[in-house]
Formats: C-alpha cells, sequence, structure tokens
C-alpha cells in the first residue's frame, strides 16, 4: 500500500499534472502539407539543422508573413530564395502564409515543452529508483 502511495506521489509530483494540457505540435490539417513540404529543407516543425536552410520555428509572426510573401510576389532577390523558395512560395494564398506564420512561432514552444515533459518522467523514474531499488518504474 506504502509502494503505491509512493509511486503516485512521485509521478504526480513529476507529470507537470498542474500544467496546462499539451497538445501534440501538429499542424492544423488546412496546412499539414505545406508543413511537411516544408520540413523536406527547413526540418521537422521548422527545426532546420542546416545553415542554408534557416530554422522557422520560435520565429516571429510578421516576419514570416513579410518573407513568406517577398518569396511569393518575387521582391527576395538572393540567390536561395531564387534557387528554391521563389516556386515553392508561388502558390501560397495571404491565409496560407498567415496560418503558415501562427504555426512555425509555436513549434519552438512545443518542443521545449515536449523536452521538460520528458525531464520530468526521468526524475520520477530517478526518484522511484532510491526509494523502490528492487522495483521496476512503471513506463
Amino acid at each position: 500500500m506504502a509502494v503505491r502511495f509512493l509511486t503516485a506521489l512521485v509521478l504526480a509530483a513529476c507529470s507537470g499534472a498542474n500544467q496546462a494540457p499539451q497538445t501534440t505540435g501538429e499542424p492544423p490539417t488546412d496546412i499539414a502539407g505545406i508543413v511537411h513540404v516544408c520540413s523536406s529543407c527547413h526540418g521537422p516543425g521548422g527545426h532546420s539543422i542546416s545553415s542554408t536552410f534557416p530554422r522557422l520555428a520560435g520565429q516571429q509572426k510578421d516576419y514570416l508573413i513579410a518573407q513568406l510573401t517577398n518569396f511569393r510576389d518575387h521582391k527576395r532577390a538572393d540567390p536561395h530564395a531564387q534557387t528554391y523558395m521563389w516556386g515553392m512560395a508561388a502558390r501560397l494564398s495571404n491565409p496560407t502564409i498567415v496560418a503558415l506564420a501562427t504555426y512555425y512561432p509555436r513549434s519552438r514552444q512545443l518542443l521545449a515543452r515536449r523536452t521538460t515533459l520528458r525531464k520530468h518522467r526521468q526524475d520520477a523514474r530517478s526518484i522511484l529508483r532510491v526509494f523502490l531499488p528492487t522495483a521496476s518504474p512503471p513506463a
């Protein structure tokens, strides 16, 4: 009985149960296909690791709107813009650009929340190992 209580107490303390509900980080369905195409160069959720393709996650909404609009309207003429983005942005409507610019700033926050939750789970398992060295912590 004490083991169950201790397990429940540790898991409740480290699970982030008092935090707001977490979202999956998935893009809205109306832009999911476009985000998938963007991830080919800019990485999943806009978390690029390439210096050629900038990170979109965490960028400011107004900046993304301006850049995507400039790519679409061929107002940004650097070599990478012409090579990669002019064609990609050519068919983006204003509402789609706004939806993308709303998604990517949140993407960085969602990654940080998932990382924090993972850390809470590791902390809970470590605490359980100290108090219950012979018991297997829950998965």
